[in-house]
């Protein structure tokens, strides 16, 4: 049964940002910035970048090992305003914005304006979303880029090449910033020939390379760096095959873990392709482990979401107390658990409407299916499900149009330029 909620029509996209607007700054200004674990790597390679000693861990130490991206972008607004971590507060605040308008308009454009509202809510109130708005990370920004790239993939109206162009420098800046976003284009690729059913296949190619040739043209400064410090090419970071072996190897459980502490003095790029070595020969020796290895790591990515208090504790604890944080810990597992049944029943909408294959061609199960499996390949952790997130209120705010508004053709979207 079915219940309509009153005058939901006068909510408009501003009103939405308005209120995340809200809860994400009552939380940055009593909540102080703490960096603890990856934060304070991007924090002190920031500084280093900002004071021209270059991308490195002291004098003399340089390193790929972490994608330079988000790195680069704090540096600039350390070298304007000096190491202060009030103007990256701002910026997380400015993308989450951004974020949350471009997912209500891609949720609009995919199907209507009600999921938009809906989609937008979800995303503002998202517990975990505002609490990263004082964390020093690479989540947010790449959110931001990668939701960018599907506004710029669905609404920009443009030639082919100043497309592939505009798609391309998007990319790179994604990629700069987690190299996971490598193989979007030919995702989007793949998404666009199956929803044009091959129609313009040419033009939908034709764009992907030149997509890909500009990505790599902007890589590829970086790739050269990269490769005359460690003497191996290294596209972007030197961490892939870390990764793999993080989630791959016999004494692991594909949960995060240190490398042996012998490596620490080893050449980066060489220890990165040794660690590789291992995983995948741990792979091709125990298949059977590595397939329930693979279901074990998409139940731990999405088991919890915790990282924001985590990464925030020392600045909760100095705010409300101690007790605070188990208190935000079941409220954003509590939120998460929700979110995450209430997208899986969005899915069930989404192929009762338009038909399993399409459903599972649509851009939102294609995204969300990527980034999980990409890390069900390689090592799970709460926070590497956040990619997802967007996609993940899309589906919900279809269940909720459906079931809680009374929509029964909530797929039926109308063209938004």
């Amino acid at each position: 049964m079915s219940f309509r909620i009153r005058r939901f029509e006068l909510w408009s996209y501003s009103g939405v940002l308005l209120l995340a607007f809200l809860l994400r700054l009552i939380w940055d200004v009593l909540i102080r910035v703490h960096p603890v674990s990856d934060s304070t790597v991007y924090d002190l390679f920031a500084r280093n970048l900002a004071n021209g000693s270059g991308y490195e861990y002291y004098p003399g130490a340089l390193t790929a090992h972490w994608p330079v991206g988000t790195s680069f972008i704090y540096s600039l607004f350390y070298r304007v305003f000096g190491a202060r971590y009030g103007p990256i507060v701002i910026l997380n605040l400015i993308i989450a914005l951004a974020t949350v308008w471009m997912t209500m308009r891609l949720a609009e454009k995919w199907f209507n304006r009600d999921v938009a509202i809906y989609c937008g809510f979800i995303l503002a109130l998202w517990p975990n979303q505002i609490e990263f708005g004082t964390v020093l990370a690479s989540e947010l920004l790449f959110s931001f880029f990668l939701m960018s790239w599907l506004v710029a993939d669905e609404f920009l109206r443009v030639n082919l090449f100043v497309k592939g162009a505009v798609l391309g420098a998007i990319g790179a800046a994604a990629c700069y910033v987690r190299p996971t976003g490598l193989l979007i284009p030919a995702i989007l690729c793949g998404v666009a020939l199956v929803r044009e059913k091959g129609h313009a296949a040419s033009r939908v190619v034709g764009q992907t390379v030149v997509v890909y040739l500009v990505m790599l043209a902007l890589i590829a400064p970086w790739s050269i760096r990269n490769t005359r410090v460690f003497g191996r090419f290294a596209l972007i970071s030197n961490n892939g095959g870390e990764n793999l072996w993080e989630g791959n190897n016999p004494t692991g459980n594909g949960e995060a873990q240190n490398f042996p502490a012998y490596m620490l003095t080893m050449n980066e790029a060489i220890r990165d392709a040794d660690l590789g070595a291992v995983a995948k020969a741990y792979i091709a020796q125990y298949p059977g482990r590595f397939v329930i290895r693979t279901f074990k790591k998409i139940y731990w990515l999405n088991s919890h979401e915790t990282i924001g208090v985590y990464w925030n504790e020392e600045g909760i604890a100095e705010r409300f107390g101690e007790r605070a944080l188990v208190i935000l810990k079941v409220v954003d597992d509590g939120y998460w658990w929700l979110c995450l049944f209430l997208a899986i029943v969005g899915e069930f909408v989404l192929a009762r409407q338009v038909g399993v294959w399409s459903a599972l061609t649509h851009p939102v199960t294609v995204m969300w299916g990527y980034f999980t499996m990409v890390h069900a390949v390689i090592v799970a952790q709460d926070r590497y499900h956040m990619p997802s997130v967007p996609f993940i209120a899309v589906l919900v705010a279809l269940t909720l149009s459906r079931y809680v508004k009374g929509e029964h053709d909530v797929l039926i979207s109308q063209p938004v330029d």
